[in-house]
């Protein structure tokens, strides 16, 4: 089991965010159910979007993702990106975890039809909704500077060993593969 959903619970119960049973067993069940690389990153994106809007509801501002947009006019606009700035960061724990294991980050996976990178993109998936989104939303709601932002999400990322969590999670699925 994650260690990180710990701390995603008790980031959401310090805000009184809670994720309904229904959502998250839907999710596995399309998760399980899929027959295609297609069907599991639709499951995967209704996932995200769910978890979108729970955060934004729970944080009280209007939300939808916008990636790699600059502006900072509005919570959303710094929301999003923190967003971008914090799945960067993810994209560079899971980077040193493969390239520590000597794998391969391009090998094509489940991203690796439609970008460059590939198998880093699912690698970062295993974090990002438990430690970016969540702080993200914190951060954009307590009106964090982007730095503030980056050195919380990292305290995070190091308080839940997320480079060690993802080390034995690769390993993990290589062995019973």
């Amino acid at each position: 089991m994650l260690k990180v959903n710990g701390e995603k619970m008790r980031i959401c119960k310090k805000a009184s965010i809670g994720i309904p049973n229904a959502l998250h067993e839907s999710f596995l069940k399309d998760v399980e159910g899929a027959e295609s690389t297609q069907q599991l990153l639709l499951a995967e994106a209704r996932w995200a979007k769910a978890l979108y809007g729970i955060l934004a509801k729970a944080f009280d501002f209007s939300f939808s993702r916008e990636e790699g947009k600059r502006a900072g006019a509005t919570r959303a606009d710094v929301c999003n990106a923190f967003l971008d700035h914090g799945n960067y960061i993810a994209y560079g724990y899971a980077s040193v975890a493969l390239c520590g294991l000597g794998i391969s980050f391009s090998l094509p996976v489940l991203h690796g039809k439609t970008r460059r990178g590939a198998l880093v993109f699912d690698f970062a998936d295993v974090v990002k909704d438990a430690l970016v989104m969540p702080t993200a939303f914190t951060c954009a709601a307590g009106k964090k500077t982007h730095k503030d932002f980056r050195e919380e999400l990292i305290e995070r990322c190091q308080q839940q060993e997320v480079l060690d969590y993802l080390f034995r999670f690769i390993i993990g699925l290589c062995e019973n593969s």
